[in-house]
């Protein structure tokens, strides 16, 4: 492991130290994958994706103070989530999700690649309605499904390749280096292009339309995490940069829709 965050909700410190330690593991993958050789190189393949979120969360739940299952912002979390899952209609996808909180005043959430999901206190004690819940769920599990960790890795790794050749001629007849090799950091941190975040946002814009949530919920979380202070913005809005431009997207999508949506459901600690 390259390093080990004290505080993982926090995804901006030591990012490009993360990233640059692992090329030589991506690399290494990239050659003794199963894969044709005209398979997406280096790209981690969904069993590969699964087992590297599992052993995060795994990891983040030894070094965190997780709240336990029966906290009513555990509880909420898990039924919102169960909700926007149910009327996911995708048989065969191996997806493993969870959904934890993490006691942590970082105003943060994050999906690891496979489905384990984790949100900060000091995000969702500042969220009002589950309608905004249910918008940041489904952006971050649209990044889960659409792959967007293993692409981003991909494309990463492809940038330093040329520097790592001679560590991959080096390697080349060695066994595939162990996955849980790859930092957490780069596991949480490595930032989504701005392609991905707007596939997120459209996938969580349709994900909670289907099941029942009032979409205007997610353009009030950017507006909210845009509102906060402070001299640098939430590690949230450092992944996922909310302009006003994005904020006008998602209201357009909303106007597409041309029809009326019931109230926000208030949380439980809001009312």
């Amino acid at each position: 492991m390259p390093w080990v965050a004290t505080t993982h909700c926090s995804r901006a410190s030591e990012q490009d130290m993360g990233r640059m330690l692992v090329l030589p593991i991506v690399a290494l993958l990239a050659i003794t994958a199963p894969e044709p050789a005209s398979a997406q190189f280096g790209k981690p393949n969904q069993e590969q994706q699964v087992k590297l979120g599992l052993q995060a969360a795994d990891e983040i739940r030894s070094k965190e103070k997780i709240l336990p299952s029966y906290d009513e912002r555990v509880k909420t979390l898990r039924r919102v989530a169960n909700k926007m899952l149910s009327v996911l209609n995708a048989p065969g996808e191996p997806w493993q999700y969870s959904f934890d909180v993490i006691d942590s005043k970082e105003v943060n959430a994050f999906s690891l690649p496979g489905g384990p999901t984790f949100f900060c206190t000091g995000l969702l004690d500042r969220l009002m309605t589950e309608d905004e819940l249910a918008g940041v769920l489904g952006h971050e599990l649209t990044h889960v499904r659409k792959e967007h960790w293993a692409y981003q890795y991909r494309d990463e790794q492809q940038k330093g390749l040329l520097l790592d050749l001679a560590l991959i001629i080096a390697h080349a007849n060695q066994e595939a280096a162990d996955l849980a090799d790859i930092g957490l950091d780069v596991l949480v941190n490595l930032p989504y292009s701005r392609q991905h975040e707007t596939e997120a946002d459209d996938g969580g814009f349709a994900w909670m339309l289907k099941a029942g949530y009032n979409p205007e919920g997610l353009a009030d979380v950017f507006r909210l995490l845009k509102s906060i202070p402070g001299d640098k913005p939430p590690p949230f809005l450092s992944d996922h940069p909310a302009d006003n431009a994005r904020i006008q997207r998602i209201a357009d999508k909303i106007k597409q829709e041309n029809r009326k949506f019931h109230p926000q459901i208030p949380l439980p600690w809001a009312r």
